[in-house]
């Protein structure tokens, strides 16, 4: 099957290219494994512009039903493989799919993935007292006792910003010493309500619909329970880049590498969102890029007939004619 433009990745980036892309009557196509992407570990979102409160999973729904309004298409599959054929073509293999994808123009919004302690029950309170991103859900602590663990900077960030909202914090980390910038770590000792647990790991979580408490093990094999209404998980994120590595350049931390039009090093492949170098892992960021990812893409396919590319997604019809400004 072919399309004029296949966007990987479901996030908020990736919502956003196909809803710039759909408005311009472009055959587009989203491939992704789910719908949202990391949108689905934000229970509340209170940062993004013109909306007080909602949940990541809502704003996930609105886009995919304002991407289907103008004309866009969804599936949900994991891509394989992404090879390059004659005629400016790019196909896509997906794993349960005999079919297989042909574009002109592709843009990888495939996001990152926060990654996992792999203990007992940690899906289980996913939202529930579990979170994997603490610049999101700190706020929501004020007052109670919560703990961190991680590595690094993301874990010192992390503990800091706890440090702030939460009663008590518990930092649990395997080494004896802390790792991360020598400033962060001094501010952090100075911070009153927060409770150190070195040479230890988390074991298992337990509670009943929420977390409550946190298994910890020390090196000497000994365990203990600290009873906690939320664990923040700051391991760091991956990307999945293995089936479009050999088109793209990719920099040192993994990143897909874009301009300010969001297009890579390969012509007709654009890239947006937290798998990129954009600087702020931010949703409303992510969405922007999304949007510059579209109208670039969409910008390509016109010079590719010999038309002129559009400046922003405003236009209006008189008689026949549409114009844009």
């Amino acid at each position: 099957m072919q399309y004029e433009i296949i966007i990987i990745g479901g996030g908020i980036a990736g919502l956003s290219a196909a809803m710039f892309a759909s408005r311009q009557g472009v055959n587009t196509l989203v491939i992704s494994q789910d719908l949202g992407g990391q949108l689905n570990l934000i229970p509340k979102l209170e940062n993004y512009p013109g909306i007080m409160l909602t949940s990541g999973e809502l704003l996930a729904r609105t886009l995919e039903q304002q991407v289907l309004i103008y004309g866009g298409q969804i599936i949900y599959d994991k891509v394989e493989s992404i090879n390059e054929l004659e005629d400016s073509l790019f196909q896509v293999k997906t794993s349960s799919s005999d079919k297989v994808y042909e574009c002109k123009a592709l843009i990888l919004a495939i996001g990152k993935v926060p990654r996992e302690l792999g203990v007992e029950n940690e899906k289980r309170f996913m939202n529930r007292g579990v979170s994997y991103c603490t610049k999101c859900d700190a706020p929501f602590y004020q007052g109670r006792v919560v703990a961190t663990t991680g590595v690094g900077n993301y874990l010192v960030e992390s503990a800091l910003l706890l440090s702030r909202f939460a009663k008590e914090v518990y930092v649990i980390y395997r080494t004896s010493k802390m790792a991360g910038d020598k400033d962060m770590i001094s501010a952090l000792e100075k911070r009153d309500n927060v409770k150190y647990m070195p040479n230890s790991e988390i074991v298992g979580l337990e509670g009943d619909s929420n977390l409550k408490a946190i298994k910890v093990r020390d090196s000497q094999g000994n365990t203990s329970i600290v009873e906690a209404e939320g664990l923040f998980i700051e391991m760091g994120s991956k990307i999945y880049t293995d089936f479009v590595k050999h088109l793209v350049k990719i920099n040192q931390r993994g990143e897909i590498e874009v301009n300010e039009f969001c297009e890579t090093s390969h012509k007709g492949i654009f890239a947006a969102g937290d798998a990129t170098t954009m600087p702020y892992k931010q949703v409303i960021v992510a969405a922007g890029e999304g949007a510059k990812a579209g109208i670039s893409a969409y910008n390509y396919l016109q010079k590719l007939a010999g038309k002129p590319g559009i400046k922003a997604d405003w236009k209006k019809s008189i008689g026949p004619q549409v114009y844009h400004f």
